[in-house]
């Protein structure tokens, strides 16, 4: 079909095509986040996981990362969301009574301020974790009863959705805490760990075989809100306290991350992923953890 163009024609175009596979053709940055309530980070390398070991020993990781002093579900997870801690966004227990949303929202609102054509999915069991979302920062918001039907959601979205940024809570291993200990002699807990590394897996599975999964780049955060013991959690306590923090993706700098971790660095990540600015009068506390700088 080239016969009648002429030669500056073709060697222009050849000079266009060279170049943009050169220098890559940048790929749509999207974000997946999965939190796994109240999974201890001994437990979960003592449990049986074989996705999650692939993604840690291949990724970036921290076994020693840092949640929320109060280390209850609502102050928690709130630090994971708006990146800083609980002295700023004033979430002190899990009833939410006085969050201060004006000054550090969740981090969907960032992006949403910034990019607002991203499509922000948020999809967890424990459905208080949403009440920090204000007006317009989900596009999708859905809570479920149990972590199965959480994980039917995510895969339908991750099949179905031009979905850019997704935020995922289990919360079955939390449960199993509770009632058999937060424990890594505890056969219960474990096996709680193991069924949440199986739905890791079955996300992960579908968010591969998406029609455009080669021209996306996309990071992958895994964390936990807490740890536990004595079947409770709430304490500023190691036990209690200490989290892991698992990074994968085209940008991740690969091995155990050696500067301190926290909970703060999960929205932090994510929004430097997006390449969106982060603004100094935004106050946060999180910092960019186990991206190649």
């Amino acid at each position: 079909m080239f016969r009648n163009k002429p030669a500056w024609i073709l060697a222009s175009v050849f000079i266009l095509l060279t170049t943009a596979f050169s220098f890559g053709i940048e790929n749509k940055k999207k974000v997946l986040i999965i939190g796994i309530d109240g999974c201890r980070p001994d437990a979960l390398l003592a449990a049986k996981t074989p996705k999650l070991d692939e993604l840690w020993q291949n990724g970036a990781y921290s076994f020693m990362a840092k949640s929320d002093i109060i280390s209850s579900s609502g102050p928690c997870w709130t630090s994971m969301l708006t990146g800083v801690w609980h002295l700023k966004h004033k979430v002190l227990s899990n009833d939410y009574l006085n969050p201060d949303l004006e000054h550090y929202p969740h981090f969907f609102h960032r992006i949403k301020e910034e990019k607002p054509a991203l499509q922000c999915y948020s999809v967890a069991n424990w459905g208080p974790i949403h009440k920090i979302l204000q007006e317009g920062d989900a596009d999708h918001i859905s809570s479920a009863t149990n972590d199965v039907k959480v994980t039917k959601k995510v895969v339908e979205v991750l099949t179905e959705e031009e979905v850019d940024v997704i935020f995922v809570q289990l919360d079955e291993v939390d449960g199993a805490g509770h009632r058999h200990d937060y424990s890594v002699n505890s056969p219960k807990y474990l096996k709680a760990i193991e069924r949440s590394d199986k739905q890791v897996g079955q996300m992960l599975r579908a968010l591969e075989q998406r029609p455009d999964y080669l021209q996306e780049d996309w990071l992958i955060l895994i964390s936990t809100d807490h740890g536990g013991s004595d079947f409770g959690h709430g304490k500023n306590i190691p036990e209690h306290t200490t989290v892991f923090y698992i990074a994968q993706g085209k940008n991740v700098a690969r091995g155990e991350i050696e500067k301190e971790v926290a909970v703060v660095d999960v929205a932090v990540t994510a929004l430097k992923h997006l390449n969106i600015e982060l603004r100094d009068s935004w106050y946060l506390d999180g910092q960019v953890a186990g991206l190649i700088e």
